[in-house]
């Protein structure tokens, strides 16, 4: 057998097998324990089988979860089976007795197996001890009274021991917790059993006409046993109903919860939740205890739909159904459906009008954590929205509560910060915050019970060391003069800042790059009116060629600005200022660090000519402002070094520098124009921000282009990239404009 239950049921039978094998070889005597010669006859044996049928036959049903032990008098009749019978015979009609009686109470093939195979073992127990402790006495004596008590205390251990290990199956525990908690009521019924069975055969031996009067006794100890099987149904209804007292409360799974607990509470063999008029049914049968079936309620609870009041019903039922026990599901003036106990089969008891006044107050309760549970539903979804709203916004929002503990802080304001919400959650925005400036920091929380409302702006430092200007503006609620919550929704103004600083960094830069030029051009213009007459030819063309070569400056500069202004997106937009030829690069870019002189400047370029594809006076320009921004950039004592590498069809010209370096999500953006890699707060060179864009658009007009790689606090390496020329060509391309 494969099931571990039929397994347990063999094993039984094969224990009950053996042992009453081994007691009818091991104690052959004809006579009993007794000596009941005057009750002697052929009627002595049938008459204790019908005894002990009788005796199984009077029965208290005890609840162990989904599992049933009966409880008889059956025990007390195998006493006096022991007593009065044989050894054989004893087991004969304890055998016999519980056969007739299963078959007439129809009991399920399987369990009338295994409580054949249970009650001979524990009657086979029985006989030995009673046998080996009491002897062939003939008479009720010490050791007889002995014998049959701890034969008794055996065969109830062995009773429950067998039982145990189905229950253990059946509801999933250990068999050794079953028989801790059944072991006190096991003892009680077997110290009735002795009596009731002792007291039986001495008066069934002395004075039989006595006997019709000990059904008293016997009614006495059934209904002994009936007030202990209603206490372990209140025991076990107790705790199934203290287990829904915390399942509602939790309001997790409560439908389901409901109906497991209430079915096994109720001992009901259908639980059944109706919802929506009948359109949804939810119910527990006995067939499957811990299983949830849906689908559309039974026509028999759909007309009972209108109930309003707790009903217990007892006719004009379906044939199956024996009771139903009908409670509505009302709360907070909503009606949510009905509840449903059913009963089909006689044998699990009957519902009565107690169990209708303890299921109505538990289906309001089910009523309101449904209620609850919407209620819930509802608010988290409009706390989603919020949160999304929170996270979705691209401007930072936070909230702190009375302490100034962080309670929410936005994805926006984390990226802002960088600072994650994990790091911010519960800690004090003050410290929190790095705010240079001691009067800002003062102004984190401004806001009072007169001035719930604020704005103000302060400077922070992120962990990587970059300022930020942000826009605070508060929004907070007082409890009296008590600060409840604040929330904060933080602008970031550190562009706004930027551009303002760009912009009055661009006039003066522009104005100082046309005060150069302009300034020697006014400066020799008054020397040749004042003083001209009087200078030698020589000196006078020395003046005009320095102020035509200023003005050249200067029409430069003007035509650099202007083409800033005019430059899009298009790749054709710097096309018409460029020539390009054939020029010598390395000719170039040595001219660049000569007009540069500067010994902070290493080269590394070929000795012979290498020709590109350029505007000479173009290429020019690009080379000077790469190598002027390293050393812009570069601290006073670094060098910067340039190279040249050939590659096929390419020449590169590479600038490295040792300065702080470019972060890595502003590689491409230094090409913007006005675009500063430095804070604007903290800005400590000057430029206009235009030299990198132009240099770019050139380099692109003449076929080529600039890239950059960069380590921050390592430096920056800038590469122009232009076309290597034929070498075959022996005459430049002229240059143009």
């Amino acid at each position: 057998m494969s099931d571990p239950m039929h397994r347990i049921i063999a094993g039984v039978c094969l224990l009950g097998a053996a042992l009453a094998t081994g007691v009818v070889l091991w104690f052959p005597e004809p006579h009993g324990v007794l000596d009941a010669h005057e009750l002697g006859g052929w009627w002595l044996l049938p008459g204790l089988v019908v005894l002990t049928c009788v005796a199984e036959m009077t029965v208290v049903r005890l609840r162990h979860g989904e599992a049933e032990e009966e409880l008889s008098l059956y025990e007390a009749a195998v006493v006096v089976d022991v007593l009065l019978l044989p050894a054989s015979h004893a087991l004969i009609a304890a055998a016999l007795g519980l056969v007739i009686a299963s078959a007439l109470r129809r009991r399920p093939l399987l369990k009338s197996v295994f409580n054949l195979g249970t009650y001979t073992a524990a009657v086979s127990v029985l006989v030995g001890v009673v046998h080996v402790v009491g002897g062939n006495a003939g008479t009720l004596s010490a050791r007889v009274l002995a014998g049959v008590l701890l034969g008794t205390l055996m065969f109830t251990a062995v009773n429950l021991g067998c039982l145990a290990q189905v229950l253990a199956r059946v509801n999933r525990e250990s068999p050794w917790q079953i028989v801790r908690s059944e072991a006190r009521l096991s003892g009680y019924m077997a110290v009735g059993t002795v009596a009731t069975g002792l007291i039986t055969a001495e008066i069934g031996l002395h004075a039989p006409l006595l006997l019709p009067f000990m059904a008293m006794p016997a009614l006495a100890v059934t209904y002994a046993y009936r007030a202990a099987a209603q206490e372990a149904d209140e025991r076990a209804r107790s705790a199934c109903l203290l287990r829904l007292s915390h399942v509602l409360a939790e309001r997790e799974d409560v439908v389901r919860q409901f109906l497991l607990l209430v079915r096994e509470a109720f001992n009901a063999d259908l639980a059944v939740v109706m919802l929506d008029g009948g359109a949804l049914a939810l119910s527990v049968d006995s067939a499957a205890p811990r299983e949830l079936s849906t689908g559309p309620a039974p026509h028999y609870l759909v007309r009972l739909g209108d109930v309003d009041r707790p009903t217990l019903l007892s006719q004009t039922l379906e044939p199956d159904i024996r009771q139903m026990l009908v409670v509505p599901l009302d709360a907070g003036g909503r009606r949510f459906g009905i509840a449903a106990l059913v009963m089909r089969e006689r044998r699990r008891g009957r519902l009565t009008t107690r169990d209708l006044t303890v299921l109505a107050p538990l289906a309001n309760a089910l009523a309101a954590a449904m209620a609850g549970a919407e209620h819930l539903d509802r608010l988290i979804a409009e706390t989603s929205k919020l949160q999304a709203i929170a996270e979705q916004s691209t401007e930072g929002i936070l909230m702190v509560d009375g302490d100034g503990a962080v309670q929410m802080w936005s994805r926006a304001f984390a990226e802002l910060t960088e600072i994650t919400s994990e790091e911010a959650s519960g800690r004090r925005l003050a410290g929190l915050l790095d705010v240079p400036d001691a009067e800002e920091r003062d102004c984190l929380l401004p806001v009072t019970a007169d001035r719930p409302q604020a704005a103000v702006e302060i400077t922070i430092r992120r962990p990587d060391g970059e300022l930020r200007r942000l826009r605070l503006a508060h929004s907070a609620v007082f409890a009296g003069d008590s600060l409840v919550r604040d929330v904060v929704v933080v602008r970031d103004l550190t562009r706004e800042h930027r551009t303002e600083r760009l912009k009055s960094d661009f006039i003066a830069t522009v104005s100082h790059e046309l005060r150069t030029p302009l300034t020697p051009i006014v400066g020799y213009l008054d020397l040749l009116r004042t003083r001209g007459d009087r200078m030698t030819p020589q000196k006078r063309n020395d003046c005009l060629n320095l102020m035509a070569d200023r003005a050249a400056h200067l029409s430069r500069l003007v035509e650099d600005l202007l083409m800033a202004s005019r430059v899009g997106d298009a790749e054709d937009d710097l096309a018409l200022h460029v020539s390009v030829g054939v020029h010598d690069l390395a000719g170039i870019v040595r001219q660049v660090v000569h007009d540069l002189d500067t010994p902070r400047i290493t080269v590394d370029l070929p000795d012979n000519s290498v020709p590109a594809r350029c505007d000479a006076e173009r290429a020019l320009q690009v080379a000077a402002n790469l190598i002027g921004n390293a050393l812009k950039y570069s601290p006073e004592t670094e060098e910067v070094r340039v190279s040249m590498r050939i590659e096929d069809d390419r020449v590169h010209v590479e600038v490295a520098d040792h300065g702080r370096g470019i972060p890595s999500d502003q590689l491409q953006k230094v090409f913007e124009k006005f675009h500063r890699v430095e804070d604007p707060m903290t800005m400590s060179t000057s430029g206009t921000g235009l030299g990198l864009f132009i240099a770019r658009r050139l380099a692109q007009s003449m076929g080529g282009d600039i890239g950059v790689t960069s380590t921050l606090n390592v430096g920056s390496v800038f590469t122009l990239t232009l076309q290597r020329a034929d070498v075959s060509r022996s005459n430049p391309e002229p240059l143009g404009r």
